[in-house]
């Protein structure tokens, strides 16, 4: 159903105050229809949207209070029933992305016109320095 292993999980149910709420320690993990709400939301927030586990707390924190997982309208209590963990679908975390290769930049870049202040005497010789620098630059190396 979550798609998320059983530490995961357990990991998750100390993170998020929502999904250990009225929970009793070292008890067997009830999930109900709301709790798997609330879990299939974690797994979207960190897994698709990319946020922290900081930052999923606060969004879920407040889509909470704005009521997004209240079963108001929705199926009455006595149809939903408490998902046990072995009825969640358990697969393996997610296979982080591969490595992310940088642009290759142009060999010349474009040139830059930037207005130049009234007085600067040492402009040419910038200038000049900077010509010679770039024609190191793209000077073939040797070996």
């Amino acid at each position: 159903m979550a798609e998320v292993a059983p530490y995961v999980l357990r990991y998750w149910e100390t993170e998020f105050p929502a999904l250990s709420e009225g929970k009793e320690k070292g008890g067997a993990r009830l999930y109900t229809a709301r709790d798997v709400q609330i879990i299939a939301r974690i797994r979207q927030l960190l897994y698709d949207e990319g946020f922290t586990v900081a930052g999923a707390k606060k969004r879920l924190d407040a889509e909470i209070l704005e009521g997004r997982f209240d079963d108001s309208g929705k199926a009455s209590a006595s149809v939903a029933r408490p998902a046990t963990v072995a009825e969640v679908k358990l697969s393996p975390p997610p296979t982080p992305p591969a490595a992310v290769v940088p642009p290759q930049r142009d060999p010349k870049p474009a040139p830059v016109n930037v207005a130049q202040p009234a007085s600067f005497p040492e402009r040419k010789a910038v200038i000049k320095e900077l010509k010679e620098i770039v024609r190191r630059l793209e000077k073939p190396r040797k070996g």
